[in-house]
């Protein structure tokens, strides 16, 4: 059963990341351009940052946007996507994955991989950035 929600969150979430003007095959992603996304454990808080210049300016975008003391850099990608995923006992785990061909998706599987290594509880939040012009995603259970 976990499997099968797993599953069926993860079709949801690919089905969500589609771009309403393209498809996913003809998504750009500029090379030279950083994302990152910053949490707040204590808060619950996050931040996000994309289409940044360099890491730096991504990472403090997004520690600067969550706004909370306790706030870490928990994933941040070049040329590529980056999630962070929360479960619902409050546990947490992040994915990127980047180059020529990569998708929401397949950081979503990294993540979820590293998520289940702490927990089997489900999914109650998502962040989905990209490093290029592509509008970060919240999606929430």
């Amino acid at each position: 059963m976990k499997t099968f929600v797993a599953t069926l969150v993860l079709s949801a979430l690919a089905l969500a990341l589609t771009p309403s003007t393209a498809p996913a095959e003809e998504v750009y992603i500029d090379g030279t351009k950083y994302a990152a996304i910053a949490y707040s454990p204590k808060t619950g808080t996050s931040g996000y940052a994309w289409n940044c210049w360099t890491r730096e300016e991504a990472e403090r975008t997004a520690l600067e946007q969550c706004n909370e003391p306790d706030a870490k850099v928990m994933v941040w990608v070049q040329y590529g996507w980056a999630v962070l995923l929360i479960a619902e006992d409050g546990s947490y785990a992040s994915g990127f994955v980047y180059g020529d061909g990569c998708s929401p998706a397949d950081a979503y599987k990294n993540a979820l991989k590293q998520l289940r290594t702490y927990t089997q509880t489900r999914v109650v939040k998502a962040i989905v950035v990209c490093s290029g012009n592509v509008a970060p995603r919240v999606i929430t259970d």
